[in-house]
């Protein structure tokens, strides 16, 4: 009973999902479609939150209320290229945005001010958190920023802080078992130790200094602030809006209304263009010309074809979806070369192991794979980029963490205060190894670790055999160490410094194509593809089985999937096919 009412809301939920968008559709379409736009074009865009890696897969993501940071990037580039746009306004507020899609945006707008168009944003308040930069990182791209007076400018730099919970569990009575290879392999800390190892803490000092430098920097030179004078100015802070803008922080106090004036009398028009607005547009140039797969691996790297949940695929990366993925853009004729995208802190070794295999075999089947990392690429996700022709890493990408960790809890003293017993019957010496009821015995533990040396082993060749380092030069960029993209580069284990335009440009030269000459960004899967897992995932749920011999649907929820275009018929259930994202 309780499967079938599960059974019954997942349908009633997804025909609801799949009759919104054929509303949404024709209100496209229809008598509601978009309007010209009028002329000339200020485009207005929110990075109050900075666009994530990847689409949301729920309701606004399959009907186009959320953006992710690929496509408002190449939204960008196509503004700064169309003659009608003339000027961005931002609004900026974004804290603890990742300071990779950070510098993704910063250049996209670099280029856009390089057409000789003006950019100018508003912040209520900048820094407010006091552990994070990336909100007046972003700001300090523009060519005007506005402040509003009563926000302050509190910028104080960056800070990590990491709860350490092993003494309380240890009053509780849960052990943690395990290992890591090795001392620099923080992850597992917090189970394991009380406090920062020394390793750990000379690591994350390196890398958050390696950040703060590149913000210093940057910024500096933006505000025409000298490096010492603006760590000195950071480091006093809260202040108000007007020191901030007698420091030459920002260049003008006001509320948003007075920045809209200032962008009003600039375009002889108080009105502004959305950025879906703008997306919207048919009129907007559009790149046409030779086709580039981009393949996406976004969120923890899992063995098979992704989780139970239907909406899962935004934070987890399916090793079978990804390989498939990459599979297809090998055999799609019109395809040149392969950008894949990676933004993933890691997971399972051979789930990862087998993205990067399937990278080794489209090089080997004669297409180009030019990797971009996004705000991270470690452990699992380095190990899935090092076989691409080119690794090209923003200078704040979180990446390398060559190194690996096994642990579980065991609560038997918990559950044994509790007067809970476990009893138990298995038949093997080792069954029940990694069981939470009971802590391995000395031969087992030995055996984990042993499981450990090999994996880091096989992890170190890898790397060692793809990026040509020797052992020395190996072993002092691994034993888990994360370094940032500006630091991964000077240890060889990463190419290029850049973003997801700087790869473009690399997989048209490998594949010989014109650098004059325009790229179509193609998404594998397509986005059709995508929702058809999605819908395929809501549908099991149902005891509806798409991908196997036979669906046992009733002849009713058949009837009714059949009024959205969605057959529902031995081995196939498949979504109305979606237009791509870009041609």
């Amino acid at each position: 009973m309780w499967r079938f009412i599960v059974g019954l809301l997942a349908t009633v939920g997804a025909l609801t999902l799949i009759a919104i968008g054929g509303t949404a559709a024709f209100v496209a379409s229809g008598p509601f479609a978009a309007k010209p736009l009028a002329q000339p074009i200020v485009l207005s865009i929110d990075l109050r939150t900075v666009p994530p890696e990847s689409k949301s897969s729920g309701l606004g993501g399959l009907f186009g209320g959320s953006r992710d940071i690929v496509e408002t990037m190449q939204l960008l580039w196509q503004a700064a290229d169309d003659p009608r746009v003339i000027g961005l306004f931002v609004d900026v507020g974004d804290e603890s945005a990742g300071l990779a899609r950070v510098q993704e945006l910063r250049q996209a707008i670099a280029h856009f001010r390089g057409k000789g168009k003006f950019a100018v944003g508003f912040a209520e308040s900048l820094g407010s958190g006091g552990t994070h930069f990336a909100d007046y990182y972003l700001a300090s791209s523009l060519e005007q920023i506005w402040l509003q007076p009563s926000g302050g400018f509190a910028v104080a730099g960056i800070a990590v802080q990491t709860p350490f919970i092993k003494t309380g569990l240890d009053k509780i009575g849960v052990q943690i078992e395990g290992g890591k290879r090795y001392e620099y392999k923080s992850a597992p800390d917090t189970f394991l130790e009380t406090g920062y190892t020394g390793p750990a803490r000379q690591n994350l000092q390196q890398l958050l200094e390696s950040l703060y430098s590149q913000f210093v920097s940057d910024v500096a030179r933006e505000r025409h602030i000298e490096p010492a004078k603006l760590r000195q100015l950071v480091d006093s802070v809260p202040f108000d809006s007007e020191k901030a803008r007698q420091e030459n922080l920002v260049d003008k106090i006001g509320y948003r209304s007075d920045a809209l004036d200032e962008v009003g009398a600039r375009a002889k028009s108080r009105d502004l263009v959305s950025l879906s607005e703008y997306a919207a547009d048919e009129s907007r140039p559009k790149p046409h010309g030779e086709v580039v797969a981009l393949v996406r691996v976004s969120g923890a790297i899992t063995s098979g074809a992704g989780g139970d949940s239907p909406l899962d695929d935004d934070v987890v990366a399916s090793a079978d979806d990804v390989v498939d993925a990459l599979d297809q853009a090998v055999r799609a004729k019109a395809v040149r070369a392969i950008v894949l995208r990676i933004d993933s802190p890691g997971g399972t070794y051979p789930a990862a192991d087998a993205i990067a295999d399937a990278v080794g075999r489209a090089r080997s089947a004669g297409k180009p794979v030019i990797v971009s990392m996004g705000d991270v690429a470690a452990s699992g996700g380095y190990l899935a980029a090092i076989r691409g022709d080119v690794i090209v890493a923003q200078p704040t990408t979180i990446t390398a963490s060559i190194g690996v960790f096994s642990i579980w809890p065991v609560a038997s003293d918990l559950l044994a205060s509790l007067g809970v017993k476990v009893d138990r019957l298995s038949i093997g010496t080792n069954a029940g190894m990694y069981s939470p009821f009971q802590a391995p015995t000395p031969a087992q533990s030995a055996a984990v670790s042993r499981e450990l040396d090999t994996i880091y082993a096989e992890f170190t060749r890898q790397v060692g055999e793809a990026r040509k380092l020797d052992g020395a030069r190996l072993d002092a960029a691994a034993r888990g160490r994360v370094l940032s993209g500006a630091d991964a580069k000077k240890a060889g284990l990463i190419d290029e410094l850049g973003g997801l335009q700087l790869a473009l440009n690399i997989a048209k030269a490998k594949a010989g194509i014109d650098e004059s000459r325009q790229v179509e960004i193609h998404r594998f899967p397509a986005e059709s593809e995508r929702w058809q897992k999605v819908l395929e995932r809501v549908l099991r749920l149902t005891g509806v089985d798409a991908s196997g011999p036979t669906i046992r649907a009733p002849r009713e929820v058949r009837e009714t999937l059949a009024r959205f275009g969605i057959a529902a018929r031995p081995g196939n259930v498949r979504l109305p096919p979606l237009p791509p994202l870009w041609h």
